[in-house]
């Protein structure tokens, strides 16, 4: 069976990030699949990247080669997140840039184009909002949000885009978190 790597990304203890988590990994244990968890907020912090030369990209902080080697042993990583100010949350951005590196998530060939080096990992995106999902469709913030993951990240470093799913809306009320539940069930059992 696989590995599954879950990362999440939001502050607080009671949330519908860490709802959405664990329905992904009761569903995925049912199934036989192995799971690890990383709670950005909670597991090993990661400073904000600042490199002041092409040498502090090869001198990897023992927090950057922690979470390279979970990478690394991933089968299958899935994002969960609050979607905030039409994006990822700052400390799921710094994660992707200090640790997705050149060198060990991509490099650059003899002819400048790069290279995915994670090969046979997939990816999957899940964020919540406050906001109607339908404004981020109109403005097209979704479908932008939804291209960046796919192909500068994901199959930027050689992983295979699985979905991106941006559940809006979220204002805790029973009726709308219960149906986004029993979504990710569904999505989860695919």
């Amino acid at each position: 069976m696989s590995k599954i790597l879950i990362i999440t990304a939001h502050p607080s203890e009671k949330n519908l990030t860490k709802g959405i988590t664990n329905i992904w990994i009761e569903e995925k244990e049912k199934q036989g699949h192995s799971i690890d968890l990383v709670d950005l907020y909670g597991d090993k912090q990661l400073p904000f990247v600042a490199y002041k030369s092409n040498e502090d990209l090869k001198n990897l902080s023992d927090e950057v080669k922690y979470y390279q080697e979970k990478v690394s042993k991933a089968d299958e990583i899935v994002f969960v997140y609050p979607f905030w100010w039409g994006t990822t949350p700052a400390i799921l951005k710094n994660w992707i840039d200090a640790v997705l590196t050149s060198g060990f998530a991509f490099k650059y060939g003899e002819n400048g184009r790069p290279m995915g080096l994670l090969q046979g990992k997939s990816v999957r995106i899940i964020s919540t909002s406050r906001t109607p999902t339908l404004f981020y469709c109109l403005n097209g913030i979704r479908r932008s949000n939804k291209k960046i993951w796919k192909q500068t990240i994901v199959e930027f470093c050689g992983m295979k885009f699985e979905g991106y799913h941006l559940f809006g809306g979220m204002d805790t009320k029973a009726k709308k978190v219960e149906k986004m539940f029993s979504r990710i069930k569904k999505i989860a059992n695919k």
